[in-house]
């Protein structure tokens, strides 16, 4: 049976953004409901364990995110959590999937901030048990105080990876190293040090790893991981002054039992692109984000406002920051109140904070490279077992678009829909055919967005 809830906004995500634009919008007496689709509510950073006894039960951002989430609730916000949207459709009506069915929402705006998630690069062996992406090795440490392995190996690039390894330490695991493809933190310095907030983080997050006498390594990335039944050994190579990896140098890292990597994130645009918002190109925000007016969050869809990392990676107080704007401004529309005045402070406040996003953004920028290693044998698309070899044959054969490299491999049609593989994917077809990565554009979404029960489709249709 078919659940209905009806209400003015929709709020999609109920992370730093969701949980700010709720609060705003219930705030003018609307009638909000938040969708998530993790248990509990606080998105990745304000992400909450299930036990108070948990390690990271007292920690500042756990502590954090639980004030966001009473005052949301305090303010009459709704929350729909184990709920995921899969389908949108005219007239602001979205099905959603909870674990007793099927569910509608029907509103009157919608406020898209579904976040982004991990910007991951394929490479031989990058399929074997006990590989995972940092914010997965994150996720697992916190909601069930297990690290991600006996001894992991953290990789990648971005400062995403000094929480991480914090996380991985705390919950009881062996770092054995963290590899960083920048060759130096000291161009992030300058940077620091304009902001001495910052200085106070940056020692807060290093100082763990400090403590644990891990390795840290610079200027090099994951090649290549092996292992019989999970990975047990990791290759890495440094990076030439041109980015790519020097094959002849490579090292092996033996004895591990996790290996995390990533390359910071991209947002995540599949409910804004299948509601038919304009998207851009931006590499140092994580790449196709959601276009909005930055002044009000609304996208060029009427009704339809985005707030958070879905316009552009930056960080929790950006996120949030915007998420208020995106609440005001949607509850004025609903309303037909003037709410610019509102928020001119927290527009100027979010350029601020976006600046210092961005300049960090461009101090990791991934290597360019990177897609050189694919063997034709490694798997891009983990759905539909498409292999670099297949894609090269495709493209030789005149694709040059993520679209035509799609329909003719399936590559990113499996039930991920390219949130795995997508990155890689379009690296890959942007190296071999020397285009831009604006310029073969992105794997578009299809509805169902999530894998859906068809008991449950029927429930939503009838």
């Amino acid at each position: 049976m078919r659940r209905r809830h009806t209400c003015d906004i929709v709020v999609v995500g109920a992370g730093p953004a969701g949980l700010s634009a709720a609060q705003a919008a219930a705030e003018k007496g609307l009638d909000v409901v938040v969708v998530d689709a993790n248990s509990r509510p606080g998105g990745q950073y304000y992400m909450q364990p299930p036990a108070a006894g948990s390690a990271f039960a007292r920690s500042t951002q756990v502590m954090r995110g639980k004030t966001e989430v009473r005052n949301a609730t305090a303010a009459g916000v709704t929350m729909l959590l184990a709920t995921e949207v899969w389908g949108a459709f005219p007239g602001f009506v979205f099905h959603a999937q909870d674990p007793d069915g099927a569910v509608c929402i029907e509103s009157k705006a919608v406020i898209v901030a579904t976040g982004a998630h991990d910007r991951v690069q394929a490479f031989p062996g990058w399929t074997l048990p006990g590989v995972m992406t940092p914010g997965a090795g994150q996720r697992l440490a916190k909601t069930s105080g297990v690290p991600p392995g006996r001894r992991t190996v953290l990789a990648g690039s971005g400062p995403f990876l000094l929480p991480v390894a914090g996380t991985v330490l705390k919950a009881g695991g062996t770092l054995v190293e963290v590899v960083e493809a920048r060759s130096s933190l000291l161009p992030t310095l300058p940077l620091i040090a304009v902001h001495p907030v910052k200085w106070l983080e940056t020692l807060r997050l290093v100082f763990p790893i400090l403590a644990a006498r891990t390795r840290l390594r610079f200027g090099e990335v994951v090649v290549a991981a092996s292992g019989e039944e999970r990975v047990r050994e990791v290759e890495l190579a440094p990076l030439d002054a041109g980015g790519q990896p020097d094959l002849a140098r490579r090292r092996v890292v033996s004895d591990i039992d996790a290996l995390l990597v990533g390359f910071g994130f991209q947002p995540q645009i599949e409910l804004t692109a299948v509601l038919g918002c304009r998207h851009h190109f931006d590499e140092e925000a994580g790449g196709w984000c959601c276009t909005v007016m930055r002044d009000c969050g609304a996208t060029d869809i009427c009704g339809v406002f985005a707030a958070g990392e879905v316009c552009g990676v930056g960080g929790a107080v950006p996120a949030a920051l915007s998420g208020r704007i995106a609440g005001l401004a949607a509850a004025g529309q609903i309303l037909d109140e003037e709410t610019a005045l509102e928020r001119r402070s927290l527009v100027r406040r979010l350029q601020r904070a976006r600046r210092f996003a961005g300049g960090l953004n461009r101090r990791f920028m991934p290597p360019s490279g990177v897609a050189g290693i694919l063997s034709d044998e490694t798997i891009i698309c983990r759905c539909e077992d498409v292999t670099a070899g297949e894609i090269r044959k495709e493209i030789a054969g005149g694709m040059d678009t993520i679209h035509g490299v799609k329909l003719w491999t399936r590559a990113g049609m499996g039930p991920c829909q390219a949130r795995f593989c997508g990155w890689s994917l379009a690296r890959l077809v942007a190296e071999e055919t020397g285009k831009t990565m604006g310029e073969i554009g992105f794997s578009r979404p299809r509805i169902p967005l999530r894998p859906v029960p068809l008991n449950v489709v029927r429930d939503s249709i009838l």
